[in-house]
């Protein structure tokens, strides 16, 4: 009988501390009836670099009230503290699951790494009673959108204009401007009929990867007909890469990725035709003195109101006249002829003179070429022909005078 008495009083003081161990336990199990919600994230999805506001419910699911409920967030990568902003608030008593005051909203905001890849990453949440956090009631990841998706521009070409049979380089800088690494690029480039080709490799070419901010270089040398006509000409650029975009990392199941290829189009403009080049050969002194020049076109391109003229310079001299000639249009292959008036400083020796050929090329543009020659300084046809006279003459009078004296001689002889 009293053992039976015993065994109900212990039963009953279980019993007692049982529900009394479930009141002082409310805030450390995390099964006793706390539930977070995370009601919004804003913006969604946020992009790298911005700030992110998140919202969250936290319910009291249990049939008794609580006090003193601290919430808190823990941030890890990509996620940062917001300076002025707290990571830890006091929400207060809790009603019972139905009651109205059963429930209250929370608000945090934080900063988002610059650099992060597109993906879902999770942000912890501590929920406990005041003075209690290592015997936190509840511990949850809630998942946070990120938007980061690659982005890429052709930032600049090397090349305007294009000279017509003249090989010359090509070459196209790819930006990574986006928040996740390129990879696996390709880089491809057409021309209006074919009329640009490249010269000793595809106008494919790959790039392996691309980080963040940086860039990459693909060149070429390209070429195109000799006869293509002046003028401005397409050039259609396309770049395929992998948007690689790295998922949350699931402790068990590793880091999950999603790859997808992205295409950029794009169009530049490039003007064939511009600059042209030009031959000059000695011909012949005139009976003048003047020195007869050829001058030829040799590029490929028209020149027009072409003008050639000799700058101020050591050994010659202008011995009158104009120092320019105005030689009009030059079309590529034609040739014509130039006079000036100049007069060496010594004679006999070959001496380099410099011409200055200024022109307007297919595009438009105003150019000047610098030219060099190397002519023998002769004197003047007329000087020598002069020369020859005055001795010629000299030889006829001489050849007079004696002539009179033998004559002189002779009457006197005869007279005698």
């Amino acid at each position: 009988m009293n053992f039976k008495k015993i065994s109900r009083i212990l039963v009953l003081l279980l019993f007692i501390s049982m529900s009394f161990g479930q009141t002082a336990m409310a805030l450390t199990n995390s099964d006793r009836g706390l539930i977070v919600d995370l009601l919004n994230q804003n913006p969604d999805p946020v992009k790298p670099g911005d700030v992110l506001e998140v919202r969250f419910s936290i319910q009291n699911a249990r049939s008794s009230t609580t006090d003193s409920v601290v919430v808190e967030l823990i941030p890890k990568y990509p996620f940062s503290k917001v300076s002025g902003q707290p990571l830890i608030e006091n929400i207060g008593k809790l009603g019972k699951r139905y009651e109205d005051e059963n429930s209250k909203v929370v608000k945090f905001e934080l900063f988002v790494d610059n650099n992060v890849n597109a993906g879902q990453y999770p942000l912890e949440v501590l929920v406990y009673e005041q003075g209690n956090r290592d015997h936190a009631s509840l511990k949850q990841e809630v998942m946070i959108d990120v938007d980061s998706e690659s982005n890429a521009e052709i930032e600049s070409i090397s090349l305007e204009k294009l000279v017509p049979g003249k090989k010359t380089n090509l070459s196209f800088v790819i930006k990574n401007v986006g928040n996740s690494p390129l990879k696996n690029a390709m880089f491809s480039w057409d021309s209006t009929g074919d009329l640009i080709l490249p010269v000793g490799s595809s106008n494919v070419k790959y790039i392996n990867f691309i980080d963040i901010g940086e860039n990459a270089t693909v060149e070429y040398q390209v070429l195109t007909n000799v006869n293509t006509k002046p003028g401005l000409y397409k050039l259609d650029m396309t770049l395929i890469y992998d948007d690689v975009e790295e998922l949350q990392t699931i402790t068990q199941a590793g880091t999950l990725e999603n790859q997808k290829r992205k295409t950029i189009e794009s169009k530049a403009g490039i003007y064939i035709g511009g600059t042209t080049d030009f031959d000059i050969v000695f011909v012949e002194q005139t009976m003048r003195g003047d020195y007869s020049f050829s001058v030829s076109n040799i590029g490929n391109n028209k020149a027009s109101s072409v003008t050639i003229s000799i700058p101020d310079q050591e050994g010659w001299s202008m011995k009158g006249g104009s120092n320019s000639v105005v030689l009009g249009s030059l079309q590529k292959g034609d040739y014509t002829m130039a006079d000036f008036g100049i007069t060496p400083n010594t004679y006999g020796d070959f001496l380099p003179l410099k011409f200055q050929i200024a022109y307007t090329s297919s595009d438009g543009e105003r150019e000047v070429q610098d030219k060099e020659l190397s002519v023998l300084a002769s004197k003047p046809v007329v000087m020598q022909e002069s020369v020859k006279t005055s001795g010629s003459n000299s030889w006829m009078i001489l050849a007079f005078a004696v002539a009179c004296v033998a004559g002189f001689v002779f009457y006197k002889k005869k007279k005698i």
